[in-house]
């Protein structure tokens, strides 16, 4: 079953446009409603002491701001995803937190679509990730990103993260061109390596209609590093994994391979939890 809506956060930075067009372009192929959603931010901008007429009024000029520039951001999206030609778009304004506004919205939608963090928004997208119950594409914050989806390497190892993964991506691979699931493992490592279920696993994916392969990857190097120079070699144009994490009090803690992922990434990454 394709994506029926897709979900791309806006902002006001400059990957937001490499942002949309590669929603859009997914949104086209999956024949999607996309939904571009523009969090003003208030709720975490106005927390601040003081009920004071001129703290009132401070608060209101601060609210009209944040809900100007929303709307102009959501108008910018409008414009762009018009020229594209996609037939099923809008896009909203949300007086929110960008991460509260996500979540909430990511929780009606197939996909959510955000950037990589740039330092300013720190664990946006992880948090993203781990509170939404969605799978997150993440769009990596450097380079190009024409489109995804096409050649496609997913990282296996028969976890529950990758099985979810594996199911939440379907819809992308069956448009696929070229699928790969890798198995890394560490060199001069004299462990059963889990053949039958990656078979399996690539039975249950043809049986959708996705002619995928999977092979088993020796390396000393860190498994998100590892991943990313794989994926390089193969001209992949997506990358699909399972996140490994959880949430310690207000803190998340996440597994290495996700950890190196969300710092290195160079090319779309479609993570599940």
């Amino acid at each position: 079953m394709p994506y029926r809506t897709l979900l791309v956060h806006l902002d006001d930075t400059p990957r937001c446009g490499t942002r949309v067009a590669l929603a859009a372009r997914l949104a086209m192929r999956q024949q999607s409603h996309l939904i571009g959603l523009a969090p003003t931010g208030w709720i975490e901008e106005s927390n601040q002491p003081g009920g004071a007429l001129g703290a009132v009024q401070q608060a209101q000029r601060t609210m009209q701001t944040l809900q100007m520039r929303a709307r102009g951001v959501a108008e910018r999206f409008e414009a762009q995803v018009h020229q594209s030609g996609l037939p099923s778009f809008e896009a909203r304004v949300h007086e929110a937190d960008p991460l509260a506004s996500m979540v909430l919205h990511a929780r009606n939608s197939d996909l959510a679509v955000v950037s990589q963090s740039d330092g300013t928004a720190a664990d946006f997208p992880q948090q993203l990730l781990m509170m939404s119950g969605r799978p997150v594409l993440i769009v990596p914050r450097h380079g190009e990103c024409a489109d995804a989806g096409q050649q496609v390497l997913v990282a296996w190892n028969h976890s529950r993260e990758s099985a979810r993964a594996l199911s939440d991506a379907l819809p992308l691979l069956a448009q696929a061109q070229r699928v790969e699931l890798v198995f890394l493992d560490q060199a001069g490592s004299d462990a059963a390596v889990p053949e039958q279920q990656m078979a399996q696993s690539c039975e249950w994916l043809q049986r959708h209609g996705v002619p995928a392969v999977s092979r088993r990857i020796l390396t000393q190097q860190e498994a998100g590093k590892a991943l990313l120079g794989e994926a390089r070699q193969m001209g992949a144009d997506l990358l699909v994994m399972g996140a490994w994490g959880h949430s310690r009090l207000r803190e998340f803690m996440l597994g290495g391979a996700t950890r190196s992922m969300f710092a290195h990434m160079d090319l779309p990454v479609l993570m599940s939890h």
